[in-house]
């Protein structure tokens, strides 16, 4: 039972801080462009397959790790200029519908360039294999996206709360006109915020490629997560969106252990309680403040 119980919080947190990566890129938008992107799924799934291309031709999944989020980055910033500038001033529903249709089309091209089949972004030897952690004989890819997903998350953390480029971002979310005003193109920032987004999205696409299944339906199966993820740790709050992912990492892991078929029930459900409670989510009101 311990080595059960150990199993699952270990892959709880590993499942959450993947989870943190996505939704930390969609928090992002959100609280500096404030755009609902339900285009990020589907960067997220373009990281994996861009990953697998890249893992797949030049025989390298470090080279996929680095050159598949930057190519998602490419098409982010095309989205961002090309598609969601026009519409910053107009009313959120278009925001939305925009970026739905976007995925929509990203998910068809993805069938007609790569098909509706399954595939995997090979993991490299130095990661194969298992590594006792205490009782428990554990998978070390696990364990390196467990590491790798903290490490960023702790870095995109850094960066906006202590960084310069962080004040920036905050400042051209909240006063436009003033940053504006002191010879700053604030167009390029919030492409800039929308790439970084996307990137991280393609990270994690990348690292969970190498685990699970890649496939044309996994970017709508992640968004939905992500957005219980965002919703229950409160819109445009980073901080709330770590913690509510680990919350919902844990909750699915344990989930699975306990009552496999009751899952998504069990995450429902949390949201809703938490929605009850405090309907701007867990850290929602006290950042908007």
């Amino acid at each position: 039972m311990i080595e059960s119980v150990l199993r699952a919080t270990l892959l709880g947190l590993q499942l959450g801080m993947t989870l943190a990566l996505i939704a930390a890129g969609l928090t992002l938008i959100f609280g500096m462009l404030d755009v609902i992107n339900f285009a990020h799924g589907a960067l997220y799934m373009l990281g994996a397959y861009f990953g697998t291309v890249v893992a797949g031709q030049l025989g390298s999944f470090w080279l996929a790790l680095v050159l598949a989020p930057l190519m998602v980055g490419l098409v982010g910033a095309a989205i961002e200029i090309f598609s969601l500038r026009p519409l910053y001033d107009r009313n959120p529903l278009y925001h939305i519908l925009l970026t739905f249709g976007v995925a929509i089309m990203i998910q068809g091209a993805i069938i007609e360039i790569w098909g509706a089949q399954s595939m995997q972004i090979p993991v490299p030897d130095l990661l194969s294999g298992s590594v006792s952690v205490g009782p428990v004989s554990y998978p070390i890819y696990w364990l390196f996206v467990l590491g790798v997903s903290t490490l960023l998350i702790a870095v995109v953390w850094l960066a906006i709360e202590r960084s310069d480029l962080g004040i920036l971002m905050r400042a051209s979310a909240h006063d436009t006109e003033m940053v504006s005003a002191l010879g700053i193109d604030v167009s390029k920032v919030f492409t800039g915020v929308f790439v970084f987004g996307a990137v991280l999205a393609g990270v994690a696409g990348v690292l969970l490629g190498g685990s699970r299944s890649v496939h044309p339906g996994m970017g709508f199966g992640i968004i939905i997560e992500t957005f219980i993820v965002v919703v229950i740790g409160g819109l445009g709050s980073f901080r709330g969106a770590v913690y509510a992912a680990l919350l919902i990492g844990l909750v699915t892991a344990y989930g699975a252990l306990i009552a496999p078929t009751l899952t998504d029930l069990f995450l429902f459900a949390m949201m809703a309680i938490v929605l009850m409670a405090k309907p701007s989510g867990l850290f929602g009101a006290t950042e908007a403040a």
